[in-house]
C-alpha cells in the first residue's frame, strides 16, 4: 500500500481491526497466490529447478516480502515505496507528461520527464521500473545458470567443472529469491488501485460519477480477497498468453514497451472497481466482485508467469563477464572462460 499520510493510516488501522497482522499491497494472499500460481504453471522447458514442489514453495512464500520488509528505516520506505504504484490520472497519463504506451526508456529518462511537471518518480511512482528491473535481474540470473551448467560438465579440469557446479548451485539459490521477490511487483501491477491517482477513494478530482471518497484500497485488495479470492477460480481465470520468442537480447524499450502494456490494461479496471463499489457489490460478495476480483489476480499471475518465461528465453542471447562473452559463445564451445573471468 502506497505510504501516504493519514489517509494510509486510517486504512492501516482498519486493517489492523479485522485482519491478524497488517496487510499491504494485494495482502498475504494476493501476493502468495499470485507467485504461486505462476510457478506452478511454468512451462515444462524452464529449468527443473525452478519448477520442483520446494522452489514453488519459496516463490509462493516470497510474494509478500517487499510489503514485509516495509517500516524497515525511512530510507528503505521513502526510497522503495513508490515502487509499488503509479499514479495515472483521468487523462490516461502520469502528470500529464507520461504515457503508458510510450514510456521513457529508464528511470533517468522517467525522472527528466516528470521533472518538466515540477514533480519526480517518487511522488508519483515508479513501478514501470521496477518490474522492468527485475526482468533484466533474472533474465541475467538465468543467463549466469546456463553458463555455470554448461561448464559443470564441460571445462577442462575436474576442479574447475566442480567450481562451476557449485556456483551453479548458488545461482539457483539466488534466483529463485529474485524470481520471488520481484513477483509482487508484478502482481502489484495487476491492482487497479495501485496504477491510479484515485487509490483509496475517489479524491479531490472531478467526479461526474459521484464514485466514493471512502477508504477503499484495503477493504478491496486484502479483506475482500482474504474472503472470497479461491486460488481453484484464479487459476482458472488465468488468460493463456503466449509471448514471442525473439531471436535476440529485448532491448529495454521493448521490455518498456510489455510491461507499459500490462500497466495500460489494469489502468482500465479503476473505473469498473468504483462502478462495483458504488453497486455494494464488494461490500455484499456478489459474484460480480468476485469474477472482477479473480481476474485482475489472474492476470498477475498469467503475467509473471509468461514474463518468467521471456526472461529464461532471452538469457540465451545475454553476455557477461569481464570482458562480456556472450552466452551462446559459451554454450557452443567457442569461448572456454574461467570463472574468474566471468566476474567482472
Amino acid at each position: 500500500m502506497k505510504n501516504r499520510s493519514i489517509a494510509a493510516a486510517l486504512t492501516f488501522t482498519f486493517v489492523i481491526a479485522f485482519l491478524p497482522h497488517a496487510a499491504f499491497a494485494w495482502g498475504y494472499v494476493g501476493h502468495t497466490m499470485i507467485n504461486r500460481l505462476a510457478a506452478e504453471t511454468l512451462p515444462e522447458n524452464l529449468p527443473a529447478f525452478v519448477r520442483t514442489p520446494d522452489a514453488i514453495a519459496e516463490i509462493s512464500n516470497l510474494g509478500p516480502e517487499e510489503d514485509r520488509i516495509k517500516g524497515a528505516g525511512r530510507s528503505w520506505d521513502d526510497d522503495n515505496d513508490p515502487g509499488h504504484y503509479l499514479d495515472i490520472g483521468d487523462d490516461g497519463m502520469v502528470a500529464g507528461v507520461v504515457h503508458l504506451d510510450a514510456l521513457p526508456r529508464d528511470m533517468q529518462a522517467y525522472g527528466d520527464a516528470l521533472a518538466k511537471a515540477g514533480t519526480n518518480p517518487y511522488r508519483m511512482g515508479y513501478i514501470p521500473y521496477t518490474i522492468m528491473d527485475g526482468f533484466e535481474r533474472v533474465r541475467q540470473d538465468f543467463a549466469i545458470w546456463r553458463v555455470d551448467d554448461y561448464l559443470s560438465t564441460h571445462a577442462a579440469t575436474q576442479a574447475a567443472r566442480d567450481e562451476f557446479a557449485k556456483d551453479r548451485a548458488l545461482r539457483e539459490v539466488l534466483t529463485l529469491r529474485d524470481i520471488g521477490d520481484w513477483g509482487h511487483f508484478v502482481g502489484d501491477g495487476s491492482q487497479p488501485l495501485h496504477i491510479t491517482v484515485h487509490f483509496n477513494g475517489w479524491g479531490n478530482y472531478p467526479n461526474p460519477n459521484n464514485y466514493t471518497t471512502e477508504h477503499i484500497h484495503s477493504p478491496f485488495e486484502t479483506a475482500f480477497v482474504n474472503a472470497y479470492a479461491k486460488i481453484a477460480d484464479v487459476r482458472a481465470a488465468m488468460p493463456m498468453v503466449k509471448l514471442g520468442i525473439p531471436d535476440h537480447l529485448l532491448s529495454q524499450d521493448e521490455i518498456g514497451t510489455l510491461v507499459g502494456g500490462y500497466l495500460l490494461e489494469t489502468s482500465k479496471q479503476v473505473e469498473p472497481l468504483y462502478k462495483l463499489w458504488a453497486a455494494q457489490a464488494f461490500q455484499h460478495g456478489s459474484p460480480d466482485a468476485v469474477k472482477f476480483t479473480d481476474a485482475q489476480l489472474a492476470r498477475g499471475a498469467s503475467m509473471l508467469r509468461q514474463l518468467i518465461f521471456l526472461a529464461y528465453e532471452n538469457s540465451l542471447y545475454a553476455s557477461f563477464g569481464y570482458p562480456e562473452v556472450p552466452v551462446r559463445d559459451i554454450l557452443s564451445g567457442k569461448v572456454v572462460p574461467t570463472q574468474a573471468s566471468l566476474t567482472p
